[in-house]
């Protein structure tokens, strides 16, 4: 993943919602007599975050086609939270190694 919050700050990247339609709506159909021939089936869809980003060629300097990138809502949340993990992790891993070291300081 790109650096987004740097990018952002430099204005080279911008972020959107864009909607994914999986099944689209269809409205009631009835006949002459009124019977329905066709039932009526409600929007089914979820939203995507799409990242834009300014793209160079490091040849020339020039820019080139732009980078998009998009991602679930849903695996953003995940993405978050197993970032959080990761930190508990390391910071678990940190006093650990703190207490080593306070404890060998102790010992002088």
């Amino acid at each position: 993943m790109i650096n987004y919050k740097e990018s952002k700050k430099a204005k080279n990247s911008v972020l959107s919602k864009s909607k994914v339609v999986t099944i689209p709506a269809v409205e009631e159909v009835k006949d002459s007599k009124g019977k329905v021939v066709q039932e009526k089936v409600n929007e089914s869809s979820y939203d995507i975050i799409k990242i834009t980003t300014k793209s160079y060629s490091p040849e020339t300097g020039k820019a080139v086609a732009d980078i998009v990138v998009e991602y679930p809502l849903n695996e953003v949340e995940r993405m978050i939270e197993n970032a959080t993990d990761r930190i508990a992790e390391v910071t678990a891993e940190k006093e650990a190694w703190e207490a080593i070291k306070a404890d060998f300081e102790a010992l002088k």
